[in-house]
């Protein structure tokens, strides 16, 4: 008799231990496999992170550089030039800059907005969908449009000043810098309008003027409408003193970084640049560490299987004594037996792997919706099973393997002498 008729009888005639192999290597796969599905789902969705989250930059004035004249800073502007150059450079999305005016803003019956503050906080805006605010989700545009550079005469303000003025969308208003003084009178249409998603009683975190003014105090104009604010007026520390980039693919901001820095014609002792990748790192760390903790379960379901696996193989060869020693006293080689056993395990591992494949599709999808993820993104791929279907095997020779080795050790005499 043959060793695979030998292999398949004895599967057939021990249907318990064969069910309970069978078993056993069908949960191990299932597991892994469906382990693997949600880890590769976690690499896509980090990989796909890196465009949607995006990350930005800042550049701005380095006053601790420059010297002081009357209480304002003499460290040179960002120009318009300098904006440009910047925003030329490769993997640069968007960008905006700011131009900070305070001004009384009046409805079109001539009548000061009502708010919180004794003037607007104002941001001279080219894209305002770039700016910091905007991008660190403290604020969120909930009307209309963001201001673009090819924009004139507009302005967002936020949802608590339209509200209390009674303003929507399409309605003019009147910025005025210093009305004491009979400075230029700016019209504005308002295009958007943001609502403030941080806490409504927080405070901007800067180091600046800024600080003393509620959120919903603060508007964006379009830079024509800044520069028309100050016309004739302006004062030695106006002009534009930040500009915001962005950056669609954030795993690349550093070296976008450099690049920038690389530019010759911009003396960067007078300015400093300040990553804001704060929301991709965050959320990045978050799925690095789910993808480690999914990886840590797949590892150790693999090893408690083997062990399981192996003693479970030990438990049977060492019933099996008898068996071994009369056939190893009737000349079958001890290699040919081993190759037996190691056969009527990869049997039962015939049919637990291709099963384990079919269930694990759901199982994974199930995993993945505990760690957050829809069960469509959630796809065991037959490369899934190659895997475990090439580790189980090896597994399984090499649990044979230490499995027989005691038996493997003793002559045929010394095996029959162990047995009852």
């Amino acid at each position: 008799m043959n060793l695979g008729t030998r292999a398949a009888r004895r599967v057939v005639r021990k249907r318990k231990q064969s069910l309970l192999m069978l078993l056993l290597l069908f949960a191990i796969a299932a597991l892994v496999m469906s382990g693997l599905a949600v880890r590769d789902a976690q690499g896509e969705q980090a990989e796909g992170l890196r465009g949607t989250v995006g990350a930005s930059f800042t550049v701005e004035r380095d006053i601790s550089t420059g010297g002081w004249s009357g209480g304002y800073s003499t460290q040179e502007f960002i120009s318009e030039d300098m904006i440009r150059q910047i925003a030329a450079v490769d993997g640069i999305e968007g960008y905006d800059a700011t131009l900070i005016t305070l001004p009384d803003i009046f409805n079109g019956e001539g009548e000061e907005l009502v708010h919180d503050d004794y003037s607007f906080y104002n941001y001279g805006s080219y894209n305002s969908q770039y700016h910091e605010l905007f991008l660190s989700g403290r604020f969120e545009l909930v009307e209309g449009t963001h201001i673009t550079d090819d924009m004139s005469g507009s302005i967002i303000v936020s949802r608590e000043v339209a509200e209390r003025n009674g303003l929507k969308l399409g309605d003019t208003v009147t910025g005025i810098y210093y009305p004491e003084n009979d400075t230029p009178a700016v019209g504005m249409e308002i295009v958007g309008i943001f609502d403030v998603a941080a806490d409504k009683e927080d405070r901007a975190d800067m180091y600046d003027d800024s600080s003393y003014y509620s959120y919903s105090s603060y508007v964006f104009c379009s830079m024509d409408a800044a520069e028309g604010l100050i016309e004739g007026w302006g004062e030695e520390g106006e002009g534009i003193s930040e500009a915001y980039y962005y950056v669609a693919d954030a795993a690349e901001l550093d070296s976008v970084i450099a690049r920038v820095q690389g530019i010759p014609s911009i003396d960067w002792g007078n300015f400093k640049i300040t990553a804001n990748d704060e929301v991709y790192r965050n959320v990045s760390a978050a799925l690095s560490d789910t993808g480690t903790l999914v990886s840590a379960m797949c590892a150790l379901v693999t090893v408690v299987g083997a062990v399981m696996v192996t003693l479970v193989l030990a438990m049977s060869v060492r019933g099996r004594k008898r068996e071994a020693g009369i056939m190893m006293a009737a000349g079958i080689e001890k290699s040919s037996l081993a190759f037996q056993y190691a056969l009527e395990s990869l049997l039962a591992a015939a049919a637990a792997f291709p099963l384990a494949y079919l269930a694990s599709s759901r199982f994974a999808g199930a995993l993945g919706a505990v760690l957050g993820k829809s069960a469509e993104a959630v796809v065991v791929t037959p490369e899934h099973f190659a895997l475990v279907a090439a580790g189980g095997t090896i597994i399984l020779v090499a649990a044979i393997a230490a499995s027989f080795l005691p038996i493997a050790r003793l002559s045929p005499a010394q095996v029959l002498s162990q047995t009852d």
